[in-house]
């Protein structure tokens, strides 16, 4: 696989394939579960592009987390959205700002409720590696 970790307590692995369809779409493929993207700069219409795919996992972390950590804390939660907003730099591209509101319909205390809040970004794994960045490594193969 692409590069090595030399990290000593590496406890889970991840792996996405995403495979080209056509000119403006492809297929991303994680364990047995699929979904269109779009690969066509300037939005297209095949699906998500790649900084909506990121902002949508950092929502779906959230959301995980929210569910997991309420349980534990024994909090009734009717209803949760994450709504999430990136700023985009033209030069060099890159998301530069992401803010969110995390909406929870709940009747618990607001002291628990802000505590959950604040353990379920705490414990993301998409919180933190947005938070502290993460070193990528790459590898070219060329199929011919």
């Amino acid at each position: 696989m692409v590069g090595e970790t030399d990290f000593k307590k590496v406890t889970q692995h991840y792996a996405v394939t995403v495979a080209r369809n056509d000119e403006t779409s492809a297929t991303a493929h994680v364990r047995e579960h699929s979904f269109v993207v779009s690969i066509k700069r300037g939005g297209g219409t095949a699906g998500p592009n790649a900084a909506e795919t990121l902002l949508s996992a950092l929502g779906t972390c959230l959301l995980t987390n929210v569910e997991t950590l309420a349980e534990k804390m024994r909090i009734d939660i009717e209803g949760a959205r994450v709504e999430i907003e990136g700023v985009r730099r033209n030069v060099p591209p890159g998301i530069v700002r992401i803010s969110y509101r995390l909406v929870l319909k709940s009747d618990a205390p607001l002291e628990k409720l802000a505590k959950l809040h604040e353990k379920a970004f705490e414990w993301g794994t998409v919180t933190n590696t947005l938070t502290n960045g993460v070193s990528i490594g790459s590898e070219l193969v060329v199929e011919r």
